[in-house]
């Protein structure tokens, strides 16, 4: 009785601190949008960054939040918020502003094809392609033991409801390979996850890397067809 007592108010007290952080969330966004409405960039972009931070960026937000970063002029920061704009929204209008950036500067790894957009389609619908299948897949299990108890055995529904699952599994365990947009200037490469390894190259911020494995110091990324070395500090993972 008592145990039933204590789970109950462990539960309210619970929905009501998840209640309570969503609505915080809901006026800090709200808050945010009216400074920019208002064209308050600075202080906007200081409440979508803490928002940013808890994981929490809508669609909208990063447009936003890469406006703001191209109006000042850091255009690395520009960039990464139009690339993970472009991963949740699998809009191609955004692909015409990303190659302008980084064209205009000179900058390497922003090439896009049809493969991206169809990754980027995947990531936007997986939810809802697993819940799908999973659902079918279900559906399926139901209707072959009704066969099997009438003796029946529908191969071609069993063989179905496999694939079925196979494909949530696979789409659910899906991600896009780990790409990364240096961010800082003079950001020197080198052939090995220490100082005193040899420097291979020395580049500049805003271009885009793919991330191979990371460690606590070092990452090791692709430039130009080879497996090298920088700093994480000087790195930011989209």
């Amino acid at each position: 009785m008592i145990g039933r007592i204590m789970m109950r108010l462990f539960s309210g007290v619970l929905f009501i601190a998840v209640a309570m952080v969503a609505s915080a969330q809901r006026s800090s966004m709200g808050q945010a949008d009216s400074l920019f409405g208002a064209q308050q960039y600075t202080q906007a972009y200081e409440l979508y960054d803490s928002i940013y931070d808890q994981g929490l960026a809508s669609s909208a937000m990063l447009l936003k939040m890469a406006f703001i970063q191209d109006g000042l002029g850091n255009y690395d920061q520009a960039l990464l918020f139009l690339d993970k704009y472009y991963q949740k929204s699998a809009d191609r209008n955004v692909v015409l502003k990303l190659e302008q950036l980084s064209e205009e500067n000179g900058l390497s790894g922003y090439q896009y094809n049809d493969l991206h957009f169809f990754t980027a389609l995947l990531l936007k619908y997986k939810l809802y392609l697993v819940v799908l299948l999973l659902s079918v897949s279900l559906l399926l299990v139901l209707y072959v033991l009704r066969k099997w108890k009438k003796s029946e055995r529908p191969l071609a529904a069993g063989i179905l409801q496999l694939i079925c699952l196979v494909l949530a599994i696979g789409i659910n365990s899906f991600s896009a390979p780990n790409r990364a947009i240096v961010v800082s200037d003079h950001s020197l490469l080198r052939s090995g996850p220490s100082a005193g390894a040899e420097p291979i190259d020395q580049i500049s911020r805003g271009h885009k890397v793919k991330v191979v494995a990371e460690g606590q110091v070092w990452v090791k990324i692709i430039w130009e067809g080879e497996e090298v070395y920088v700093k994480k500090s000087n790195i930011q993972v989209i």
